[in-house]
C-alpha cells in the first residue's frame, strides 16, 4: 500500500484533471470569476491537494472549494489540506 508521501507525489491524469476542471469552471462561473484569475488560481490548487491527499467525491470537492472561494482567506486552503492528511492518516492507522 502506497504511504501518504506517495500519493501526495502521484501525477494526475488527464481524467483527474478533467474532473477538477470541471469543479473549478462551476465555482468560477457561480462567483463570476475569471477561470485564470488568481482566486481560480488559489482553488484549483487547493483542489489538486485534496485530490492527491485522497478526496475524490465531487460534492465535497466542489463544497470545499466554493467555502474556500467565499472565505478569501490563505489559511482557510491550508486548514483544509490539513484535515485532510489527518483524516487519510487516522484511516490509514485503523
Amino acid at each position: 500500500m502506497p504511504n501518504c508521501q506517495s500519493i501526495h507525489l502521484k501525477a494526475l491524469d488527464s481524467a483527474d484533471l478533467g474532473r477538477l476542471r470541471a469543479i473549478l469552471k462551476v465555482i468560477s462561473c457561480e462567483a463570476d470569476e475569471p477561470l485564470r484569475g488568481p482566486a481560480m488560481q488559489r482553488i484549483a490548487v487547493l483542489l489538486i491537494g485534496l485530490y492527491r491527499h485522497g478526496v475524490t467525491d465531487h460534492d465535497k470537492l466542489l463544497s470545499v472549494g466554493r467555502l474556500a472561494l467565499a472565505q478569501k482567506a490563505p489559511g482557510v486552503a491550508a486548514a483544509i489540506v490539513t484535515g485532510a492528511r489527518r483524516t487519510k492518516g487516522a484511516m490509514a492507522g485503523s
